[in-house]
Formats: structure tokens, sequence, C-alpha cells
């Protein structure tokens, strides 16, 4: 199987470099991207039953690798927007537990409709569609009420605070803005 990496890598790589790089504003972006065609390769080269298709499943797997790089950029983008970014661990330790502790406060001061879509969806986990029948509404309805209801909270929540959070999304720091911040 080495070998057959290898002749892929002598054979393909330049052209899929090329192919990337025509996609991406970055030749460093190019090149790690490649890096990770190449490891999808290695992990699904038995997978591949026709070696006669071998050049249209390398280009496939090259586009699903850059789909997944500008999909995980614009998860990145709507973050650094909306919330201040942060890289780093660093912060208050018990930042997230706190924050915690009083976000059941601003859900509950959201209107009624909003606040009953929200709780059945991000807190107790229910899907739009469970949502939609628990709440008797159509499954339309039940989506926007859950989105407006996301948006107020997050507004709600940036009023009060300026959040701080890592890679992941957690909070490791926060800064209150006392004017607007009642219940935390």
């Amino acid at each position: 199987m080495d070998k057959k990496i290898n002749h892929i890598w002598i054979e393909h790589s330049n052209k899929l470099l090329y192919f990337i790089s025509n996609r991406v504003n970055s030749t460093q972006v190019a090149e790690d991207l490649l890096q990770d065609v190449f490891l999808k390769i290695l992990s699904k080269i038995d997978t591949l039953k026709d070696e006669e298709k071998l050049q249209s499943w390398l280009y496939q797997i090259t586009r699903n690798v850059i789909a997944d790089y500008y999909r995980g950029k614009e998860k990145e983008n709507k973050l650094s927007k909306n919330i201040p970014f942060q890289e780093t661990e660093e912060g208050n330790p018990n930042a997230m537990k706190e924050a915690e502790s009083w976000i059941g406060l601003y859900v509950n001061d959201l209107p009624e409709t909003y606040r009953e879509a929200v709780i059945l969806s991000e807190l107790k986990g229910q899907s739009i569609g469970q949502v939609a029948e628990e709440l008797g509404i159509s499954y339309t309805n039940a989506r926007a009420r859950i989105s407006r209801g996301r948006q107020m909270l997050k507004k709600n929540l940036t009023d009060c605070c300026t959040f701080h959070v890592d890679a992941y999304g957690n909070v490791i720091e926060y800064k209150k803005n006392p004017p607007h911040c009642k219940n935390c």
C-alpha cells in the first residue's frame, strides 16, 4: 500500500496542489489542504474499487476537503463576528460554569412563544420536528421561533457581557457590561 500511496503522490500531488491553489487564497493553506487530502487518501484507499477511476476519486476527495475547509472558515467567521474570539485557554477557569449558571435567567426573559421553542430545542435537545409537534405548530414556524429565540438570547447575552471563548466555543472569560447586565 505504501508504494501505491507514493505512486499517487508522485503522479498527482502537483496537479492536486494546483487544483487546490485555484480555489483558496493562500499557498500555505493549499499545501495544508493537500496534506489533508493525502491523509484522507491514505485512510480510504481500500475503498477504491476501480483503479481506472482513481483520478476522479482523488479529485472528489480534494473537493470534499476544500468544502470542509470553507465550512470551517464560515463557522469561524460567524463566531468571530458575533463573539470576540480568543485562541488561548487562559482566563477564569470557572467562567463557563458561571455563564451556564445564569443563562437560564436570560432564557426566562424571552417572550413565551420563543422561550418554549428554545427550551425544547436547546435545553431538551429536541429536533425541530419534535418541537413543532409538541407546540402544535408547523415545522417552518417552529424553525423560525427557534431561530428568532436564539437571536434574542444571543443579543441579550452579548448586551450583558463581552465573552472570550476558546477554539471550541467554551467561555474562558467574560466581562460584564454593567448598564445592560441585570441578571448575572
